[in-house]
């Protein structure tokens, strides 16, 4: 069983770990990538969204993608920037 760890984003503390933002994200749609995701059980999700979809109290819009990053990467996932289609 993963440990909870605790995070402030945009004024807010909360506990999360790798296993609650595999869950919620679980039946949740991905949005369109266009700079920065991560990937959750095989779907790519920007970084805001995961975590905001995560956190019930967090609103996407208040979230900056170098927190999401932040927080994303201390519980275990890689986030990588979508390389522009050539």
């Amino acid at each position: 069983m993963s440990q909870k760890e605790r995070f402030r984003v945009a004024g807010q503390e909360f506990e999360l770990d790798k296993k609650t933002v595999e869950q919620k994200l679980n039946t949740i749609k991905a949005k369109k990538v266009k700079k920065v995701y991560v990937k959750v059980r095989g779907k790519e999700f920007p970084v805001n969204q995961a975590l905001a979809e995560s956190v019930p109290s967090l609103i996407r819009s208040q979230v900056k993608t170098q927190e999401a990053v932040r927080v994303l990467g201390a519980l275990g996932f890689i986030p990588k920037e979508k390389k522009p289609k050539e």
